[in-house]
């Protein structure tokens, strides 16, 4: 099933893009002041962080067809781990220069909230998309495979240095590098610890802004029909128990 954009997806759309150009102002106005490019790299992983939006609107789109969909699924999932990768950018916090530390904290934080938004955004569409096409279950387990995949990935990004393209231009030598790393115990035990911390940070996160805000609103509107029905109307029941 596919879906053309609704007011909520171009509401959210709009919401995405002005976090995003809100970390980008930020650093363009730190370059306006120390005539450095320092954090350069910042507006590269921002970059890369939108990708899953557009693979998840194209699998998405009306008209789509199922290999299609596949297709787009998959480079979604190939390149969605770039979005929560900015939250490991705050290791690069330091006094550089004659810019006020906490300015680049913040800046380093909008940085990493616009990639997770952005990332979880388009999770959310495609958490969607599968539940609509299969079931309930279905889209959640979906959900709990694509974080645990995307915090491994995020490690393999952090620690070894390899990117997502490289899986399809340099398969072989990624995944000769990838095991001889977990060959020795004490970096297995830390690809286990970071891997999985990440995995219940990503699915906490997720489940607070995205998946939570629904089923309350869905409580709600439950609520206040079951009032309708009894004949009172749902801001007269708000009062204070005396």
């Amino acid at each position: 099933m596919t879906q053309t954009p609704t007011k909520h997806t171009l509401l959210l759309l709009a919401a995405l893009l002005f976090t995003s150009s809100l970390a980008v102002a930020m650093w363009f106005v730190r370059y306006a002041y120390t005539g450095t490019i320092h954090f350069v790299f910042l507006l590269w992983n921002l970059f890369l962080a939108w990708l899953p939006v557009l693979f998840a609107l194209l699998a998405r789109r009306k008209g789509a067809s199922r290999l299609g969909r596949w297709i787009w699924g998959g480079l979604w999932l190939l390149f969605f781990p770039n979005a929560p990768y900015l939250l490991t950018d705050l290791l690069h916090l330091g006094q550089i220069g004659r810019v006020p530390i906490w300015y680049d904290l913040i800046m380093l934080i909008t940085f990493a909230l616009a990639g997770l938004f952005v990332g979880f955004a388009s999770l959310f569409w495609l958490h969607d998309l599968v539940s609509r096409s299969w079931n309930r279950l279905a889209g959640w387990l979906f959900v709990l495979l694509t974080l645990g995949l995307s915090s491994f990935g995020v490690y393999i990004g952090r620690f070894l240095r390899w990117n997502s393209w490289d899986l399809l231009f340099n398969p072989t030598i990624l995944l000769r590098d990838l095991a001889d790393h977990l060959l020795v115990r004490s970096q297995l035990m830390e690809t286990a610890v970071v891997t999985g911390l990440l995995t219940a940070v990503f699915i906490g996160s997720y489940f607070i802004i995205f998946a939570l805000p629904p089923q309350l609103h869905e409580k709600r509107e439950i609520g206040d029909q079951r009032l309708e029905i009894r004949g009172q109307s749902p801001i007269s029941s708000l009062h204070w128990r005396r």
